[in-house]
């Protein structure tokens, strides 16, 4: 964002020398026009689908500060090519505001992912769903069952142990904080092998309090329907 011509040169190149579409994901400037025409810049350039995170790259903290819809609906305009939304996405129903009121083609999340990696499945971690529980059944489905899965695709296709360890503490951090005295092994291990994770897990399990993952009613009905 600050060298928007060599920027721009990198797109042209890229587009004109791989067999594959060119994808680019931009944050947004201060001011709504520059965005704009960063945004037309790299479609210019090449560019076949643009992602914009509605933030500054000031604005890191999304707790803080909130995505900008509507700057990312006037990127959508203006341009021809398919635009993808990033920012204030906990669950469905933010998805399909967001598509709504954006217009745009495809909704990206980063956060609240790596809490509840079955968003877009429809499942709700339990804080969105108080005050409305009784349109609310549980999903047959929590957090530790998904980090059995994940720790098997880990098994599958390695990646550093620092991604493990982020991701399921991010996973499991409601379990961490009924049971901390499991956080503070798991913190201690200077070394983490897949057999202590699954143990842990399992542990977790054997203490009790699980804490669902929430499907609307209306979700779990059709879901039944389809087998």
């Amino acid at each position: 964002m600050d060298n928007l011509p060599l920027v721009k040169v990198l797109v042209q190149k890229l587009a004109l020398n791989l067999n594959v579409p060119v994808s680019c994901k931009i944050r947004l400037f201060p001011n709504l026009q520059d965005t704009i025409n960063y945004a037309k810049m790299l479609e210019e350039a090449g560019c076949s689908l643009l992602a914009v995170h509605g933030r500054t790259r000031d604005e890191k903290d999304g707790r803080k500060f909130r995505a900008d819809w509507n700057a990312i609906k006037a990127v959508k305009t203006a341009l021809k090519i398919p635009v993808l939304g990033n920012g204030n996405i906990r669950h469905m129903d933010d998805v399909m505001d967001f598509l709504e009121e954006t217009n745009i083609d495809g909704v990206l999340s980063a956060e609240s992912l790596l809490e509840n990696p079955a968003l877009f499945a429809g499942f709700y971690t339990a804080e969105w769903v108080e005050g409305s529980e009784e349109k609310c059944k549980d999903g047959n489905l929590d957090q530790a069952d998904l980090v059995i899965e994940y720790l098997k695709l880990c098994e599958e296709y390695p990646v550093p142990q620092r991604m493990i360890r982020s991701h399921v503490h991010k996973m499991l951090g409601e379990w961490f904080r009924i049971h901390p005295h499991i956080r503070e092994d798991f913190n201690k291990q200077s070394k983490l092998t897949f057999e202590f994770l699954y143990d842990m897990v399992n542990r977790l399990k054997e203490l009790g309090g699980r804490i669902p993952l929430y499907m609307k009613d209306d979700q779990v009905r059709r879901t039944s329907a389809t087998g």
